[in-house]
């Protein structure tokens, strides 16, 4: 076998990205540098990965029956690198983790409470913070664990593991218009204010709804009070919401796009590969794993 874990890298980034330029960005490398890793991986296959005819890189049919072998073996490397850090490790003073307010304490305690026994004097931290800060934190070293909103994907040196989903759901005041309409189309919710978190999470309505009046505000509970004042209708986790759904006080929007059909997010578990994870770390990290978050 000739090609490098660099070639296979270069390969796949330039797939996802759609750019030789935007690969090498990602990677922090010279776009030479990618662009050169990826015909000296052609030469090594023997094949061509991407037709370069046009503005923009397009895999060929050899590419694109290449490409999740690829993809498998660059997960198989960082499992390598992640299993050799914790095959030493060390018990460190202090561990920090990152949750996304999103996810209800409950989804966790059953770990932490399991945690507290095998590591009784070692000092925790529970950060909560947006979604993207979570990645950046993680991707820094600030935080050893997140848990947070899944991404489509992640920067080389995270791993992560999926634990579930969280239902979402859109929702008004009971005396705003919208509260009065039974099946309610994009056209028609585009007619009124959306309230937006700008909190860094990106949830799965935006490619769909393109709203021209937008208030902004800076996390869920702001955006549950403005729900609740009738300034707009919100998305908002379910269970954030379940008593005042409950008391008539709000009021579920039923999309007509989407009328048996749960929004839902994915939650993934995500950690830095390349430090050494201590034990604690590598505990907790196995204990969340084991959990389900379908809330």
């Amino acid at each position: 076998m000739r090609f490098s874990f660099e070639q296979l890298e270069a390969f796949v980034t330039t797939a996802q990205e759609r750019s030789f330029s935007a690969a090498a960005r990602r990677l922090g490398k010279a776009q030479s540098a990618v662009s050169t890793a990826v015909i000296n991986l052609e030469v090594d296959l023997g094949v061509t990965l991407f037709d370069r005819s046009g503005r923009y890189p397009v895999l060929t049919v050899q590419g694109q029956a290449l490409m999740c072998e690829a993809e498998a073996v660059l997960l198989h490397c960082v499992s390598l690198q992640d299993r050799a850090n914790n095959l030493n490790m060390n018990v460190e003073p202090r561990l920090v983790i990152a949750v996304d307010d999103a996810i209800p304490y409950a989804a966790i305690a059953g770990a932490l409470r399991r945690f507290e026994v095998a590591f009784p004097d070692l000092e925790l931290e529970i950060r909560h913070v947006s979604q993207d800060d979570i990645l950046h934190a993680a991707q820094r070293g600030e935080v050893m664990l997140g848990l947070t909103f899944a991404q489509t994907h992640y920067p080389k040196e995270i791993a992560f593991r999926r634990l579930g989903n969280i239902n979402l759901t859109h929702a008004v005041h009971r005396d705003h218009p919208l509260a009065k309409s039974d099946l309610i189309s994009f056209a028609r919710l585009s007619d009124y204010r959306q309230i937006v978190a700008t909190n860094g999470r990106k949830l799965p309505t935006g490619e769909y709804l393109k709203v021209p009046r937008c208030w902004f505000v800076e996390s869920y509970l702001m955006l549950l009070e403005a729900a609740r004042d009738g300034m707009g209708w919100v998305t908002l986790p379910k269970r954030l919401i379940a008593d005042e759904l409950a008391s008539g006080e709000l009021v579920e929007l039923r999309l007509e796009a989407y009328p048996f059909t749960e929004w839902t997010v994915g939650t993934d578990l995500i950690w830095n590969t390349s430090p050494e994870s201590g034990k604690a770390a590598a505990w907790l990290r196995a204990e969340l794993s084991r959990n389900e978050i379908n809330v």
